[in-house]
């Protein structure tokens, strides 16, 4: 046998594994009137708002108003359409770590504080 063949599927990494199955989570965004997303098409990326939501769940579309007049309907679970910005000002990345505390090092502090005094 070959160095880096396996005998079987049921060896295989990854295979069957919970701990693999986990990590494989889900693209999901629920859109809300107002938000600011992007849309990958083959000529390049398309900026627009939301200006409507159809439907609920992974069976959604949104209704989009691109940055140059036209208008879509495009369905939620469409990998090419991603958020960029809420209405309210929150970027999808920092609603997803929302619940997080911030991270501190006093000794990180206590020198980025010293360098401020330098300038």
């Amino acid at each position: 046998m070959r160095r880096g063949t396996y005998a079987s599927a049921e060896t295989a990494p990854g295979k069957n594994q919970p701990r693999c199955a986990s990590m494989n989570k889900g693209h999901k965004t629920d859109f809300k009137k107002g938000d600011e997303v992007s849309y990958a098409m083959p000529a390049g990326m398309h900026y627009g708002t939301v200006i409507r939501v159809l439907g609920a769940d992974e069976s959604a579309a949104v209704e989009i108003e691109f940055e140059d007049g036209r208008k879509e309907i495009k369905k939620v679970r469409d990998r090419a359409l991603s958020l960029l910005r809420r209405a309210t000002g929150v970027s999808e990345e920092e609603e997803r770590h929302a619940d997080r505390e911030r991270l501190h090092d006093p000794e990180i502090e206590r020198l980025f504080r010293s360098e401020q005094r330098k300038r």
